[in-house]
């Protein structure tokens, strides 16, 4: 059914649709669009297009039942590909080796959008047509932050358009996750952290290096750094949505380790028990906190009168961002710095694991990849869905891919590649999807 999938893919990979300007939107984009009207003839033959942008938003028309609509979700652009030495094959070459295809995007994610669109084009060219609306927008600057999916956001809530579900990108069919699920196991995204971003300041008078002060602006970052580091700033405790990924590990363990798993889904405040399962989950147990970039002095021997310290936060959904500030803001007084948000929001409200697309989904999941454990949990990085939350009560963030662990590792990264069969089965997924709709 999907037997050129491999070459369709191939031919995406090789436009390079990347930017790292989020004021840019005509990185290749036009020349992308163009191909996949081409590719998927039948899909943009039925569609009703609707202009945001460099975006792609379609409606394909349903049979006038009164059902919510859905929304398919993905993006078109790519992250760049810097040191193109370092990968096995161009990272835009689209090559195709040992079944699988080269390059920049075919995990993240035109392998999942190539098996999305051929799916709807499969189905549409059997002249199949949808009991209700279904959506598909296509943003074309997820990766840069842009701000084309708030418009398109805008434009669907002024014409009052709800979604029964979100469908977006977050988990995928992997393996071994966290070393607490041996095998394969497909991620269903419930939630998704939050991002913050914060700019600690020290200022300082400055001079020569051979009469360095006591307290210079770089000394007090880095004391402030280190406090931060070593202390428990933050609330540890699991969000629902964590405590259901446990308990659907759960679900498919033995023994000890299931008994520990689902006292470590019920404990509140001792999470010892998961610490010895997994080493990896403080990541699970409320904000994470990450230094990510430092500037200050402008030679070697000069004291700088001002360094600036910037800082990621991933805020889950049992801490605030008001609750964040203040903590970080207080310990960055005792070192006399200045401590400014400079952006974010809030982690994503956690979708339904009874929703009708979750059950739909994992039907289809079951369907062609039988006895493959379904797991809820709540994504660590961003996707557009959040510009959506306020169309729909549902999100679920996954994609029905399989990537190997090398594979996953190559997302945003040299040498990433899609193996074409795993497209297919995911294409597959999606065709048995739709027509649940």
């Amino acid at each position: 059914m999907f037997e050129k999938i491999g070459e369709k893919l191939s031919a995406m990979v090789a436009i390079p649709t990347v930017s790292g300007n989020r004021n840019r939107t005509d990185y290749h984009i036009g020349e992308y669009r163009e191909y996949l009207q081409t590719a998927f003839p039948c899909l943009f033959a039925a569609a009703v297009p609707t202009p945001v942008g460099e975006a792609l938003l379609l409606k394909i028309e349903g049979r006038g039942e009164k059902k919510l609509p859905v929304l398919f979700t993905g993006h078109m652009d790519v992250v760049p590909a810097d040191d193109a030495s370092a990968w096995r094959y161009p990272p835009f070459s689209g090559k195709i080796v040992d079944g699988c295809v080269w390059g920049r995007g075919s995990q993240d994610m035109k392998g999942p959008q190539c098996a999305l669109l051929s799916a709807f084009d499969e189905l549409l060219q059997e002249g199949w047509r949808p009991g209700r609306d279904i959506w598909i927008y296509l943003s074309c600057d997820e990766e840069t932050g842009g701000d084309t999916t708030i418009r398109a956001a805008a434009l669907l809530k002024e014409k009052n358009i709800r979604f029964e579900t979100v469908f977006d990108e977050g988990g995928t069919i992997c393996e071994d996750f966290m070393g607490l699920l041996k095998g394969k196991a497909a991620l269903f995204g419930l939630s998704e952290k939050g991002s913050l971003e914060y700019r600690f300041t020290a200022n300082s008078e400055g001079g020569h290096s051979a009469n360095p002060p006591a307290n210079s602006a770089i000394v007090r970052l880095a004391d402030f750094i280190h406090e931060v580091e070593h202390t428990e700033i933050f609330c540890r405790k699991l969000s629902e949505g964590n405590r259901a990924m446990l308990r659907g590990i759960a679900a498919y363990s033995h023994g000890e380790k299931k008994e520990k798993l689902l006292r470590a889904s019920e404990e509140t405040d001792d999470y010892q028990t998961l610490f010895e399962l997994c080493p990896e989950a403080r990541t699970l147990l409320g904000a994470t906190i990450a230094f990510t970039m430092v500037e200050g002095g402008t030679a070697f021997n000069v004291m700088p009168k001002k360094a600036v310290l910037t800082a990621n936060v991933r805020v889950a959904s049992v801490e605030t961002e008001g609750e964040i500030t203040a903590k970080l803001k207080e310990i960055a007084e005792r070192h006399d710095l200045i401590c400014e948000l400079a952006g974010g929001r809030d982690a994503a409200p956690e979708s339904r694991a009874d929703s009708e697309g979750y059950r739909n989904m994992s039907e289809s999941v079951k369907e062609i990849y039988p006895g493959l454990p379904i797991i809820p949990f709540v994504l660590g990085g961003g996707t557009d869905s959040r510009h959506f939350q306020e169309l729909t009560d549902n999100v679920l963030r996954f994609s029905p891919m399989y990537a190997a662990p090398e594979q996953g590792r190559g997302v945003h990264a040299d040498n990433e590649s899609a193996d074409i069969q795993a497209v297919a089965d995911a294409a597959a997924c999606y065709y048995s999807l739709l027509k649940k709709y």
